[in-house]
């Protein structure tokens, strides 16, 4: 095989088709679109990937990659207790991630359109849920409690992007503490 046509690598397609999905949605993520915008031929494109659905493959890979594994790994790398943990994942997710908004509404619109992804998607949800869980469990002795504020705070992640309406009385960041903080101070329902 040739050269390739560019000095475009791997990596520099999938981060553009990743943009790309965040501002436009998958259904302009196209060979010819993305070669189109980069200025180069569909060549340079087919040099690293074989077709279309290869790089989408290596789009969601880069997605688990760069998502919760590295989050879990800096939480796990900080330690401390369930609580500093938890703290310490929602600054990450509140400042890092704060400005990835519309990649992950795009990437759960792509699920809506495709099994496939949306199977990958809940895969992931559900590896997130889990991790949650733990560390809610050690913080709260009732199972139902752990799992009630672990759904609460991964809905806060995941739903805050979508609500339109916007905050009032504080910026978003310091909103989302609020939340993060009354999850972890009261003790759930007694009964």
């Amino acid at each position: 095989m040739d050269k390739p046509i560019s000095n475009l690598s791997r990596k520099d397609w999938i981060d553009f088709a990743l943009q790309k999905l965040s501002k436009e949605g998958i259904d302009k993520v196209t060979v010819a679109a993305l070669a189109r915008d980069l200025k180069v031929t569909k060549g340079s494109f087919y040099w690293h990937f074989k077709d279309r659905e290869d790089l989408l493959k290596a789009m969601l890979v880069r997605w688990e990659e760069t998502g919760s594994e590295v989050v879990f790994n800096e939480v796990k790398r900080v330690g401390g207790d369930a609580k500093r943990r938890l703290k310490h994942m929602s600054d990450i997710i509140f400042k890092r991630y704060g400005d990835q908004l519309n990649f992950e509404l795009a990437l759960r619109e792509w699920g809506r359109k495709d099994p496939k992804i949306r199977h990958i998607i809940a895969q992931e949800d559900e590896r997130r849920m889990d991790y949650m869980r733990g560390l809610f469990a050690e913080i709260y002795a009732d199972p139902k409690i752990a799992e009630a504020k672990a759904w609460l705070l991964f809905s806060l992640y995941v739903g805050e992007m979508t609500i339109a309406a916007p905050v009032k009385k504080q910026n978003r960041e310091e909103l989302l503490w609020v939340c993060m903080e009354s999850l972890l101070e009261s003790k759930g329902p007694t009964t």
